[in-house]
């Protein structure tokens, strides 16, 4: 019986667990991998051939209509959200230790901030692996010391989205150790936290090269793929706005078209965010479309060099060499890139966007 359990929502918070922990441990381990999409065949076929023990998971998203009368789009949200998150939750809650009795006596690894991991960690300690830059963005608010914090619909939301269970992004006393990366200034409220900072770089070149090509191959990088990346020299990073109810699919099909339009097709690479549903093979065939669960650091170990990186606002690209030049197009929702949104989306996206830290190479970076 494996003595470790992975909770995971994304490719990061899977790629640090990988980092943190021997070939045998990772190979040996329980894992619970969590997503929006629905998992393929093809996905779990893939992942149990390397790893034998592991659970799929899906949390639905919660979808956005209605969105010019706002009390049938609150109303509508709020059914979704008693539908597709309390009543899993509970559902889970109740039945995980008799379905995965093994999750009693684990050491569990996981990220916390969505209704199916608390409701698998339940009351168990556990070790909280980051999420990007969305947990130096967050933890203070949620801890009630940003200036979000006082917002009544705010707290509503937070609550909904984690009903009666653990506080989100380490916030309880359940979490017995932080596993950082320290993209950013450390929260305050993690002053007084067990905090282990890691180096993904480092760990990766301690790596020896059975575990890197384990680790690859689990994310579906081969040596034909890293070729035809380095063909290409723009990319542009996704983001599941409209899997996250921000803009309609719609909305957000218009607006890859129109960054699209802006350079040769030839020369990106559409990098798909892991909670995206949309299948952009069929709609731009003349795209590169990287559609993999491969996160960006892994790219970046491997090798792989951009000269340029264009995103709304995704956090990813701070992972990125310096040399790389970073168009963010949150800095203007007023540009012609998201004229087609609605009134309500684009108020939407401009809340989004005045809450999103913007990186300081953004901010001193000049234009050529």
């Amino acid at each position: 019986m494996a003595s470790q359990v992975l909770i995971t929502t994304s490719p990061y918070t899977t790629l640090l667990y990988f980092l943190v922990n021997d070939l045998d441990e990772i190979k040996q381990s329980n894992y619970f991998f969590i997503q929006h999409r629905k998992w393929t065949d093809q996905d779990k076929n893939h992942i149990q051939e390397l790893l034998p023990n592991s659970y799929f998971l899906n949390e639905k998203p919660v979808t956005a209509k209605f969105r010019s009368i706002k009390l049938l789009f609150l109303s509508h949200k709020a059914c979704q959200i008693i539908a597709k998150r309390i009543i899993p939750y509970l559902t889970l809650r109740l039945t995980k230790n008799h379905r995965w009795p093994f999750l009693k006596n684990s050491t569990i690894y996981a990220y916390d901030d969505i209704s199916i991991c608390s409701a698998l960690i339940g009351s168990s300690d556990y070790i909280f692996v980051e999420e990007g830059l969305y947990t130096y963005e967050n933890a203070d608010v949620y801890a009630g010391n940003g200036k979000f914090s006082r917002m009544l619909v705010k707290k509503i939301e937070k609550f909904l989205n984690t009903p009666f269970g653990i506080k989100g992004l380490a916030l309880n006393n359940q979490a017995k150790k932080l596993i950082l990366t320290g993209l950013s200034d450390i929260p305050k409220c993690y002053s007084k936290k067990n905090l282990e900072i890691i180096s993904i770089p480092d760990l990766w070149k301690k790596s020896n090269d059975e575990k890197k090509s384990f680790i690859m191959k689990f994310f579906n990088l081969s040596v034909n793929d890293l070729d035809n990346l380095r063909k290409r020299d723009i990319i542009f990073i996704e983001q599941a706005f409209s899997s996250d109810g921000y803009i309609t699919r719609d909305e957000q099909i218009e607006m890859i078209r129109k960054i699209i339009e802006k350079y040769n097709a030839q020369r990106i690479v559409l990098k798909t965010h892991y909670r995206s549903t949309i299948n952009y093979r069929e709609i731009f065939p003349e795209l590169f479309v990287w559609d993999k669960l491969t996160p960006m650091e892994l790219m970046n170990l491997c090798g792989i060099k951009f000269t340029k990186a264009i995103t709304v606002n995704s956090t990813a690209v701070s992972q990125l060499p310096d040399d790389v030049k970073i168009e963010w197009l949150g800095l203007n929702m007023n540009s012609e890139l998201f004229s087609h949104l609605s009134n309500s989306s684009r108020a939407i996206m401009e809340r989004l966007s005045a809450r999103m830290p913007i990186p300081n190479r953004i901010k001193n970076q000049k234009e050529n």
